[in-house]
């Protein structure tokens, strides 16, 4: 998966059943709505990687990049969108990626 399919799928997860929220410490999140895992926090790829059918993963970093490999995404871009997610860096590629993820899911 490119890093635009991600961008695409996230688009169209928006209106799904996950409650998206950007804190103020900038830490992008999504709260399950439905289902068996009501209530569960997830970031964005996680959230990818569950709706895909791929597993139910926590929003570690390690359970971050394994759902992002089988998601098909390199570990470069996984690491920068799990940064993005914590709000942890704020220069670069993760400031690039947190606004494309941000305008994805128009929050």
């Amino acid at each position: 998966m490119e890093p635009n399919e991600f961008y695409t799928a996230l688009k169209e997860l928006s209106g799904t059943s996950y409650k998206w929220n950007v804190s103020s410490d900038k830490t992008i999140t999504a709260q399950r709505n439905r289902g068996a895992d009501k209530g569960q926090v997830l970031n964005p790829i996680t959230v990818l990687a569950s709706y895909k059918g791929l597993g139910v993963y926590n929003t570690s970093k390690r359970d971050t990049l394994k759902a992002g490999r089988l998601l098909g995404l390199t570990r470069t871009f996984t690491e920068n969108a799990y940064h993005a997610s914590v709000g942890s860096f704020n220069r670069g590629n993760v400031q690039v990626v947190r606004g494309k993820i941000k305008s994805a899911l128009e929050i």
